[in-house]
């Protein structure tokens, strides 16, 4: 007596195919997330970045020129960016993009890079004294406009720092 030859080909279910392909869409949603918030803090650390770059620049300009740098008081927007972006790009050769966060650039695509103006706002330096905020000791040199990384806009220290701040996140020093 002969026996039927058993087919050796197998192949898969229906269920497991649905077990695999369910697995891998879970992967990539994960991936997705994790992509997303990788992004976000890579522009947050690049944020960080070009305030600590306009931090030496600042810090620079105050050892050449013996004080802050002054930023004529005119109420045009225009003319307020256009002294900081060419002084400090003539002179320590940081580009206009340096005062652009990352994250405003990449959401505000259908503008033109050269439209854009600053996002880091530099505040007022005393110009009685070389080395004195406008108004108190551990006032923030630039402060970002807006909060771009959910986190607090980001805030440039006297001490070079640069942390996120939002309301009841204040320390006093």
């Amino acid at each position: 007596m002969r026996q039927a030859k058993q087919s050796s080909i197998k192949g898969f279910t229906i269920l497991e195919l649905l077990i695999v392909i369910s697995i891998i869409a879970v992967l990539a949603s994960i991936i997705l997330a994790l992509s997303d918030m990788i992004r976000r803090k890579a522009e947050q650390a690049a944020c960080a970045q070009n305030m600590r770059s306009l931090f030496a620049a600042l810090s620079a300009y105050n050892i050449d020129n013996g004080h802050f740098p002054q930023a004529p008081e005119s109420t045009e927007e225009e003319t307020f960016w256009d002294f900081w972006i060419t002084t400090f790009e003539e002179e320590y050769d940081i580009p206009r993009k340096t005062w652009i966060c990352p994250t405003y650039r990449r959401l505000n695509r259908t503008k033109d890079e050269e439209e854009m103006k600053g996002t880091y706002l530099p505040t007022r330096f005393s110009a009685s004294s070389a080395l004195a905020a406008y108004r108190w000791g551990n006032q923030p040199w630039l402060v970002e406009i807006g909060d771009h990384h959910g986190e607090g806009m980001l805030v440039l220290y006297p001490d070079g720092s640069v942390r996120p701040f939002s309301v009841g996140s204040y320390e006093t020093e």
